[in-house]
């Protein structure tokens, strides 16, 4: 069911009832990454400064939760832009990564972030529409033909695979308070995602503004509701909400790193929510070359200059 391109011909009902449920999937995807406070930069930090690989791990699952929605829907992932070639998409990772390191948060954390009220994060979104906006209007892979492959495993090899991961994880993880919120946090995340992509299949999270473009009542419907279950996610969990006034510094910060993470997602094509939710469920090696660059770039920043990432929860 493709709902964004029947949504010309849908009238009435049917289309409101269709909007209704991609704004509830923004909804609950910006809850979910508020919620379980997962970030690759983070996880990241983690791995490098206290030997703990768990929210790694926990990322990974989340692109198995993915796979295993798109099997249980009958849906291939879909690259909407073809990889491109090896140099070039090693490159852009590595430039994603030093954005990633700049802003001080991935394209999850970012979304968890503001809905804490660090509302500097908006602007990292900013930076990101800037570097889309303008490769939409120099027509950076208009007329790149779509990819899509179904997930290479089946529904029960995906199963233990992912009940491996968790396993592995919970022999990790000394709180199963931090197990339960990790492990509800990237089954929402991956099954909503996969079941996002069915019914807007031009979205991704790196590019909710850029989908603002391409599918303009949609994107600016899940951007909103995205943001909306964030802030909602930190409010319940915190039972207060407080804003908190970006200075200059941030600003500057924030929407250079968006600028470098909308360049590297831009020319990979994607961002580190479209290698975890597309290019993993889909078997594609260019995702896990990029995303291992992504990691390992952050991980030899971290070891130079240290970490400004933090859990919120």
């Amino acid at each position: 069911m493709n709902v964004l391109s029947s949504t010309t011909t849908a009238t009435g009902a049917g289309l409101w009832l269709a909007m209704a449920m991609i704004g509830a999937l923004g909804f609950v995807l910006g809850f979910a990454m508020n919620h379980g406070s997962i970030c690759t930069f983070v996880a990241t930090t983690e791995l490098i400064a206290q030997k703990r690989p768990a929210r790694l791990i926990a990322l990974i699952e989340c692109a198995f939760w993915a796979a295993i929605g798109y099997t249980i829907l009958g849906a291939a992932p879909t690259m909407h832009d073809v990889w491109a070639p090896v140099a070039q998409l090693a490159a852009a990772a590595i430039v994603f990564g030093f954005g990633v390191f700049v802003n001080g948060a991935c394209i999850f954390g970012s979304v968890g972030h503001f809905g804490n009220g660090d509302i500097d994060f908006g602007f990292t979104f900013v930076g990101l529409f800037v570097v889309l906006y303008l490769g939409f209007l120099s027509g950076v892979g208009v007329e790149q033909m779509p990819v899509s492959a179904a997930p290479p495993l089946g529904l029960e090899p995906l199963a233990v695979a992912l009940a491996a991961l968790l396993a592995i994880r919970l022999a990790i993880f000394n709180s199963a308070g931090n197990f339960r919120r990790l492990t509800v946090a990237m089954a929402v995340i991956g099954m909503t995602s996969a079941v996002m992509s069915v019914l807007a299949p031009r979205f991704a999270i790196t590019a909710s503004i850029g989908s603002i473009l391409s599918i303009p009542v949609a994107g600016v419907l899940i951007f909103v509701c995205m943001f909306g279950g964030s802030l909602l996610s930190a409010r319940l969990r915190e039972r207060r909400f407080v804003l908190r006034r970006p200075n200059r510094a941030d600003i500057v910060r924030r929407t250079l790193g968006g600028v470098l993470m909308g360049l590297g997602a831009l020319l990979i094509p994607g961002g580190n929510d479209t290698l975890l939710l597309v290019g993993f469920p889909m078997g594609a090696w260019q995702a896990a070359l990029a995303y291992l660059l992504i990691v390992a770039t952050l991980a030899l920043l971290i070891i130079r200059f240290g970490s400004a990432a933090r859990s919120w929860s």
